[in-house]
């Protein structure tokens, strides 16, 4: 018989899966699913840590990856336990810590544990921006259909009455949307400054195009503001300007004149008017940050108590004044999180965000060429939701912060030139009787009888 022949072109992908730990497989198809289907995404994360624990179990060999993130991370998750338990609404509080936290460390641990070498790091990204594309061309058939979203409250229809399309893909809001594009296109920017193949910088040309496009048309203005500011760093930061960064640029430029339409327009002028009462969005955010502060003022230690916002905020309410409207968080990553578990959870949250930021700027400074680009990709990502979380919330979606916290842990492990003595610092390794050792202890007994 014949030897059945393997595609050529899917040869390099064959052997790539057969190489792969099963429980890397599971964390990539996890990360791929993150944005399109949480559930199968959670599933299979949980079926990544189950192959973990049970190869702990099996060979009796614990090896631990510390990171320098760990502590500050391990302090945010103490504090908000702390804070569910004092809470007034602490059933509710257990439920939400339990399963966004939960997700939120299991996905943690399992990319500080499983990513050891720069092509698992690579895997990972290339698998986050292939569900990615999925995300935007689904947003752009959003567009197409013109699906109209007034019903939503997403829009001012007096203020803005030609706005009736907003895209949301897969993630249930635009805002939503904008967030995890902003980390897709922190993440192509920088990529795409190093790459050298023609068709794989191609490919990520048109992920950028396309995504930058979605921003666009979420018609987010804190996103449109972000991605300024994210230009500007790039900027800033990138020393070797070449062709690529002229090309980055004329995309940008070709894609804000294929959006640039009315309502569009309208949009992007209404920045300027940030500050204008008669805009309910800016109003709604300018009263909702105070009466954040006055949270934050009479609970400044342990905060209200996780997830606790929704079911206080009426007290503090003197804007909205609807019992029917639900008021999940406060516009604001960080004042929001100083509201619910405290100033000192919300400053270890912040510096372990501001120490991954870090991490990447400085890998990036003490890296050769052609391997700065992808350092820079993270900081980008990880800086514009910083940027973006100052006028919106952005990591209270579950999709949203699980792929946040995945970058977060990659920025965890990127090396920075370690000396010897911090290398064996690194992991903590122990050794015990696993399952595998009991049966071949009974195997050795066996035949000795």
């Amino acid at each position: 018989m014949e030897k059945e022949q393997t595609n050529p072109a899917m040869a390099p992908l064959f052997r790539f899966l057969r190489n792969q730990d099963p429980g890397m497989l599971c964390l990539l198809t996890g990360v791929f699913f993150l944005p399109l289907f949480l559930p199968v995404a959670i599933l299979c994360l949980a079926a990544a840590g189950g192959l973990w624990l049970g190869r702990l179990i099996w060979t009796g060999e614990v090896c631990l990856r510390r990171s320098p993130l760990d502590l500050w991370i391990a302090a945010f998750a103490a504090l908000a336990a702390v804070s569910v338990s004092q809470s007034a609404h602490a059933a509710a509080g257990w439920y939400n810590y339990g399963c966004l936290v939960g997700l939120y460390l299991l996905a943690y641990f399992l990319v500080t544990q499983t990513v050891h070498t720069r092509q698992d790091a690579v895997c990972l990204v290339a698998a986050l921006l292939v569900s990615a594309a999925v995300v935007c061309l689904w947003g752009l058939w959003q567009y197409q259909a013109g699906i109209d979203v007034t019903a939503e409250r997403w829009v001012d229809g007096e203020q803005f009455p030609g706005l009736k399309t907003r895209v949301f893909s897969t993630l249930g809001n635009p805002n939503v949307l904008a967030a995890f594009l902003i980390m897709v296109v922190g993440l192509t920017a920088g990529w795409i400054l190093d790459v050298r193949e023609r068709w794989p910088r191609l490919a990520l040309f048109g992920l950028l195009g396309v995504s930058v496009l979605c921003v666009l048309l979420t018609y987010s203005r804190g996103a449109w503001l972000t991605l300024g500011v994210m230009a500007l760093v790039t900027a800033a930061a990138w020393k070797h300007w070449t062709w690529r960064m002229v090309a980055l640029a004329a995309v940008a430029v070709a894609v804000v004149g294929v959006a640039a339409q009315d309502a569009f327009m309208a949009r992007l002028l209404s920045i300027r008017g940030m500050f204008n009462p008669a805009d309910s969005s800016v109003a709604l955010r300018w009263a909702l940050w105070e009466s954040t502060l006055a949270m934050i003022e009479e609970h400044p230690w342990l905060g209200l108590g996780w997830g606790s916002y929704r079911f206080v905020y009426p007290e503090y309410d003197f804007f909205v004044q609807n019992p029917d409207v639900i008021i999940y968080h406060g516009h604001n990553t960080l004042l929001s999180l100083a509201a619910e578990i405290g100033i000192p959870g919300m400053i270890c949250f912040a510096m372990a965000w501001a120490t991954a930021v870090l991490r990447t700027l400085v890998a990036m400074h003490r890296t050769d060429r052609p391997k700065k680009g992808p350092y820079l990709g993270l900081a980008l990502a990880l800086l514009g939701m910083a940027a973006f979380s100052l006028t919106d919330h952005v990591l209270f979606n579950i999709q949203v912060t699980a792929v946040f916290w995945v970058l977060l842990a990659l920025a965890s492990v990127v090396p920075v030139g370690r000396t010897a003595s911090e290398r064996q610092l690194a992991s903590f390794h122990k050794k015990f009787v696993g399952l595998a050792g009991v049966f071949r202890s009974r195997e050795n007994i066996i035949q000795v009888r």
